[in-house]
């Protein structure tokens, strides 16, 4: 038998008793791994745990990871309609219309707004949040692994002590790492600096970020709750036949499920032209002139072309072409684009001057009207009765837009010597894609860096938010003293101070 057949016969010979077939190595990259399924990547015990907590939803998942082990986009896949057959969504209406504010209540773990909040009731959806997300999704013991807390730096200090104490009391994390979601998102978008329009639940928040730091940040109220609550209303004029009715106020009772027109608010069942009646009213407030607006309600444009002229001149030039919006409102379908269409427009009619109103408009357009009686070449009679005018070399001379432009010496010795690196997109207005605040965190801590806020759980058991001091920034150890960046004897609220 020749050696090609043996080789043949070995092939195809069946083993003489079971085993097990050998199977290649799997990869332990974490990076890749499947978020559904929770042992399809091997994680280090040592790994931390990464929570991106909201008004209404919270991510949860490991370091390293690119997407979180479970959040909002876990809680039901698409063509799932399980909950339709068995009407538990309830797609009719409610027996009995309720109050808009009780409408939306109990499903949102806070609100901003703490004067009619029971924090204990906060508490107990937060522990109970936890618990579950631990158990079923992440399938390890809370306490166990380095807790990291990705949260908006607006956070009531009430609400965020609640938040701690019950991470500290109910669990023994031996510390929590503090993490702004707004510099998270400019992260996750391989950004330095960025302006982040966070269209959020409660809120939307527009911060100003340069060079890893929180320069504005600029709040309004109109956001996706309002909105909710707008389209939860129209729905209920077209439930009951009365769709051409007058708008009705913020108390006004709603008679369909909150579940049915989130169902409706995600998916569109509605025309595009229904739904952009809601936007215009809630998001973009365009019927409402700006001097009738509260600070607390300016509309989206408004609130980031605010922003904008909050921040210096370098740091606008290069926040205004990096701009990332995040949150569950920037998945509306044109919302993004809109905005920054009316950005430009109030760029286009105010410029960066923060001074308006009524004479400066008038003196504005006095100063055009003699800018262009100058440039005529009427020629106008002088007191000794010779015609005077101007020449062609002397209204060449005059041409602004004929000058030279000026040569700045600094600038061209720094391209003369970075010739290679290239020229960063400044002064226009652009939108950069990023891939959220829990996804920005996951990064950061994978790279093993100390949070700016770092809170042990025997400081704060002992005396809470006030034991930390007021100091914004901790000075940068010394690598010759042999101090970490973990060895600190006082530790800081940073951002959220």
């Amino acid at each position: 038998m020749s050696a090609t057949s043996n080789l043949r016969h070995s092939q195809t010979a069946r083993p003489s008793s079971p085993h097990t077939p050998q199977q290649p190595l799997r990869s332990a990259n974490t990076s890749f791994a499947s978020a559904s399924s929770p042992g399809s990547s091997f994680r280090n015990e040592d790994d931390a745990i990464i929570f991106e907590i909201g008004a209404r939803w919270l991510r949860a998942g490991f370091e390293g990871n690119g997407t979180p082990r479970f959040g909002p986009e876990e809680m039901r896949r698409a063509a799932d309609y399980r909950g339709w057959i068995n009407g538990d969504i309830g797609a009719g209406p409610l027996p009995k219309p309720v109050n808009a504010e009780d409408w939306v209540r109990d499903y949102e773990l806070w609100q901003p707004d703490l004067s009619e909040i029971d924090l204990g009731l906060v508490e107990d959806k937060i522990e109970r949040v936890f618990r579950e997300t631990y158990n079923q999704y992440l399938l390890t013991d809370a306490g166990t692994s380095r807790l990291v807390l990705a949260l908006p730096a607006l956070m009531p200090h009430p609400l965020l002590s609640s938040l701690l104490s019950i991470l500290f009391s109910r669990w023994r994390f031996p510390s929590v790492t503090l993490l702004p979601s707004a510099t998270m998102s400019a992260t996750a978008a391989g950004l330095r600096s960025a302006l982040v329009v966070d269209l959020g639940w409660a809120e939307t928040t527009v911060t100003g970020i340069y060079e890893y730091r929180e320069a504005v940040t600029k709040r309004s109220t109109r956001a996706m709750r309002a909105l909710m609550l707008e389209t939860g209303r129209f729905l209920t004029r077209l439930a009951s036949g009365n769709d051409d009715a007058q708008e009705e106020s913020s108390d006004a009772d709603i008679s369909v499920g909150f579940a049915y027109c989130e169902e409706v608010h995600e998916y569109q069942d509605l025309p595009l032209s229904d739904m952009a009646k809601s936007v215009e009213k809630v998001i973009l407030a365009s019927q409402i002139p700006e001097c009738d607006l509260d600070d607390e309600e300016k509309s989206i444009p408004l609130l980031v072309y605010n922003s904008l002229l909050s921040l210096s001149p370098d740091a606008r030039g290069t926040c205004m072409a990096r701009i990332v919006f995040v949150g569950g409102g920037a998945r509306i379908p044109g919302l993004r684009q809109r905005i920054l269409k009316e950005v430009q427009l109030l760029i286009d009619r105010h410029g960066w001057s923060p001074i308006r109103g009524k004479v400066v408009e008038r003196q504005r357009q006095r100063l055009e009207e003699l800018k262009i009686a100058s440039q005529t070449n009427t020629p106008s009679q002088s007191p000794d009765g010779n015609i005077s005018g101007t020449t062609d070399d002397e209204k060449e001379k005059s041409d602004p837009s004929k000058e030279e432009p000026e040569v700045d010496f600094v600038d061209q010795k720094l391209r003369r010597q970075n010739k290679d690196i290239p020229v960063p997109v400044t002064g226009i207005l652009r939108e950069i894609e990023s891939l959220g605040p829990w996804a920005g965190a996951s990064l950061v801590t994978s790279l093993k860096i100390r949070g700016m806020v770092e809170i042990e759980r025997e400081k704060f058991l002992q005396y809470g938010l006030a034991g930390a001091t007021r100091d914004l920034e901790q000075p940068v150890p010394d690598r010759r003293s042999g101090l970490r960046a973990g060895d600190r004897s006082s530790w800081t609220l940073a951002g959220w101070a």
